[in-house]
Formats: C-alpha cells, structure tokens, sequence
C-alpha cells in the first residue's frame, strides 16, 4: 500500500494563526496582529511599531530556525512569560489586572498575624498572666488599652507615610517589630513590663502591618469591585483568629506561655517578611478610565484623585459621622473579644471553651465579610451598618446575666456575622467618599479618634471588678448604638 505523503501549501497559502489575547500586548505598548503573522518578506514593508519591536525579532528568528510548530509554541511561550513576570516595574508599565488579587492574598496573611495574635489571642494570656504577675483584671486590660490607643496615635503618622512611602518596606518593618515584641514579652518578669512592650513596640507592628496598611493597598489596587475587593482583604483577620486561638491554647496548655510567645514571634517573621518582599515588588497600576460623564480630564474620577489635606478632612462632616458611628462597635466588640477568656472561666469552663469560643467567632466573621464586602457594592451603606449595629447589640444583651453554653454559642457566631462589617464598611465608608489619593491619611485619622474605643475593655474590666458582673458595661455599649444610628441616617452618598 502506497504512503500517503502530506504537502506542504505555498508560503502564501498557508493558514495563519492569530496569536491568543495575552499575545496581544507586551510590557511595552500594544503589540500589532499583523506584525506577528506576518511572514518575514512582507514584514520589511510594515511601519515601525515600538510596542513589537521586541517580539518580532523573536518571531522572526524563530520562523527563520526552521518555522516547526516547537520552535512557534517556544517563542509563543516565552512572549508569555515576558509579559506576565517583567524583571522591573515601572510607573509607565501597564501592571496585569488580576495581580491585584496578590496583593489582597499577601493582606490576608499579615493581617491574620498581626490581628490573631495581639488582638483574638489576647484573651487567652489573661488567666496565665493573672496567676503568673499575681494582679488584677483591670491592671491586665491596661496593656490592650495602651496598645490600641498607641495604635491610634500612630494610625495617622503611619498613613501619612504610605501615602508617600513603598508599603513593601512599611509592612517588613512592622512584622519586624512585632517579632521583636513578643520575644521581649516572652522573658517579662513583671506585669508593668507586658503594659510597657504593648504600648511602645507592639503599636508598631499593629500600625506598619495592620488593617490600615491591607486598606490602603486594596484600595489603590482597586477602583471597581472595591467593596467586595476590601471584604475577601478583611477576612484575614478572622483566619488569624479562626486559627491562632486554636495554636495558642495547645501552647499554653503544653508549654506555658513564654514558650508560646516565643513561638509566635517565629511565625510572624516567617510568614510576613518574604511574602511582603516578594508581593510588593511592583507599583499598584493608575486608575482605570470611566465614562466622562463621571470623570475628569485624565478619565479618573474626580474624588478618587482629588488630594484632602488635614484641615479639610477634619472639617468634612461625612468624616465625624463615621468616627461617631464606629466608636459604640468598636467598644463593644473591644469589651467581648478581649474578656471572652476571663467571662468563660467565670461560668465555670475551661479555657479551651473559651478558643473554641473565640474561633467560632472569628469563623462567622469571614462570613459577615463576604456579605457586608459583596452588599457595599450594592446596597445603601447605612442599611448596611443598622444590620451590623443590631447584631453586635444583640450579641451584647445576650451575654448579659449568667447565660448558658448554648447562649455563649450563639453569642459569639452573632457578635463574629455583626463584627466582620467594622473594618469592611469603615473603608468603604471613607474610601467611597474621600478616595484613594488621600485613603491612607482619611483612614489613619479616623483610627486616631477611634482609638477611643479601646478604653471599652478597660471600662469593663473595672467595672467587674467593682460589680462582679459585666452586665453594667454591656447594657450601656448596647444604648450607644442608639446615637450613633442616628448619625449614620445623616450619612452623605458616596461621591
């Protein structure tokens, strides 16, 4: 039987493939469809194009090797990689779109750090710093109370610089000072040595590689689908909290807790530093152009670009309606999380009940954030903070008295659905109103005022010591939402 044998068709005639749309445009410009298939003797003819100047000297060299489909995949694949990992970014270059979802997985993993470990673990170290300093509750509170107000008063130093800094060495700097915090915690012989570390290194770490830095990049990473963009972003810190509680108390329980401090100090360099290096390499690209009806000259929105100074930013009422309404949140989710420990061991459980407790919260958080992320794209910002206020006060009342296991169940997955809108609403709230441009500075500010919040677990720590009960400070985080729902209602729309 005669071989079938396969003829080639003139160079003229054969087919020519069109390259895939990531083949389209290189680092440097758009690349030209006709400049790539176009075969080397008509291609002399074609005008200069410097954005294919790069990959038509490829392709030429590779259809002048032999033109094999290897050698055509092999130039394709190299265009490839030339245009999704470049060595260096520039402001010019047109940075890929969906990168920007790196940066929200590298905010995942600080802020699960950061947040699991000084803000849910926290309740933990109550009981073994009680019997190890011999002190009281109230003097134990103190050291979250200075953290957070030390916090405040960096939040807007802090934003200031990432507005004007690289966030990449911002955030390594913070992880480095947290690590160097909870080592020197670790070998406290004192209480007053614990209050000194959290008010003077740990708001470092907090600041530099907390929320506020997450914010920030999201928010200049993302113009559309930011609500939803600042939701997936927040959820670390309910990963922090869903898993640092569970590593935490199996440490305590088996080593105590110097061996844990020191533990975790391990983790945080390990887990931030080379991510951070290695993510935040590259410039978060210009705002993409919108309709002109919406838009100024440059085709960015007016208040996405429009630069606050201080004076303006404290004199806009749209700010203190914010700061009003997520003081009375702030307080009481502050007076749960953070005697969550020390109310379980009250009613007669073990600590281990208490991370279950503190998980099981951080678990609905992640919910409440995907929720409250996807509606802010959608739906009025106030509906959405009355839903947030009811649950938290609800959250509050039920834990009034001596409430049962079941109760404290239900508590704490209510008070985690309610907590995950804070930090989501609270940035989309500014950056919807303020913009990008000055996101960082709006956002330190209103941290700042807020701080004032932190003095809710001091509140109920000495109120319990007085009382013996929490249900006095309780009862009054749930009447604040009252006023502050109220001022929400005087909210202006999103410009």
């Amino acid at each position: 039987m005669a071989m079938r044998t396969r003829q080639k068709a003139p160079p003229d005639q054969r087919r020519r493939r069109t390259p895939p749309g990531w083949l389209r445009r290189s680092e440097h410009g758009p690349i030209d469809r006709t400049c790539l298939i176009s075969p080397p003797h008509e291609r002399d003819s074609l005008p200069d194009r410097s954005g294919c100047c790069r990959v038509t000297a490829l392709h030429s060299s590779a259809q002048c090797s032999g033109g094999t489909d290897l050698v055509r995949h092999s130039f394709m694949l190299c265009c490839m990689v030339a245009r999704f990992w470049p060595p260096g970014t520039s402001r010019g270059m047109q940075t890929p779109w969906h990168y920007g979802w790196n940066v929200v997985g590298l905010t995942l993993v600080f802020q699960a750090v950061t947040i699991g470990i000084l803000i849910y673990c926290f309740a933990l170290f109550v009981v073994p710093w009680l019997e190890a300093f011999e002190t009281s509750r109230g003097r134990v509170m103190i050291a979250i109370t200075v953290l957070q107000i030390g916090v405040g008063l960096l939040s807007p130093i802090a934003g200031r610089a990432m507005d004007a800094m690289s966030l990449r060495w911002l955030v390594i700097g913070g992880a480095c000072a947290l690590t160097a915090g909870l080592l020197l915690a670790s070998f406290a012989t004192a209480m007053w040595q614990i209050i000194a570390l959290y008010a003077l290194v740990m708001p470092l770490g907090m600041a530099m590689a907390g929320p506020l830095a997450a914010q920030t990049l999201v928010t200049r990473w993302f113009l559309e689908r930011r609500g939803m963009a600042l939701g997936v972003s927040a959820i670390g810190t309910s990963i922090g909290g869903f898993a640092f509680p569970f590593l935490t108390g199996y440490m305590l329980e088996q080593f105590g807790w110097r061996v844990a401090l020191q533990t975790l100090a391990a983790l945080t360099l390990i887990a931030v530093v080379p991510l951070s290096f290695l993510i935040l390499r590259r410039q978060p690209p210009r705002p993409e152009p919108i309709p002109a009806s919406a838009a100024t000259g440059d085709g960015t929105p007016a208040v996405q670009r429009q630069d606050w100074p201080v004076a303006s930013i404290l004199r806009a009422p749209m700010f203190w309606i914010a700061v009003v309404a997520f003081l009375p949140t702030n307080a009481a989710f502050g007076a749960i999380q953070f005697n969550l420990g020390a109310l379980t061991r009250d009613l007669g459980h073990p600590t281990s009940y208490a991370a279950l407790l503190i998980s099981l919260s951080s678990a609905c958080m992640i919910a409440g954030k995907f929720a409250f992320g996807a509606a802010a794209d959608r739906v009025d910002h106030r509906w959405l903070y009355f839903i947030m206020a009811a649950g938290m006060g609800g959250s509050l009342l039920m834990l009034m008295g001596t409430p049962a296991l079941l109760t404290l169940i239900l508590a704490a997955a209510l008070m985690g659905l309610a907590g995950g809108g804070i930090l989501t609403l609270m940035a989309v709230i500014y950056g919807s109103r303020f913009g990008a441009a000055s996101f960082g500075r709006v956002m330190g500010l209103g941290m700042m005022f807020i701080t004032i919040a932190s003095l809710g677990p001091l509140f109920s720590g000495w109120i319990h010591d007085r009382t013996g009960s929490y249900d006095i400070a309780f009862g009054l985080f749930a009447l604040l939402f009252l006023p502050a729902a109220i001022a929400v209602y005087r909210l202006p729309a999103p410009r």
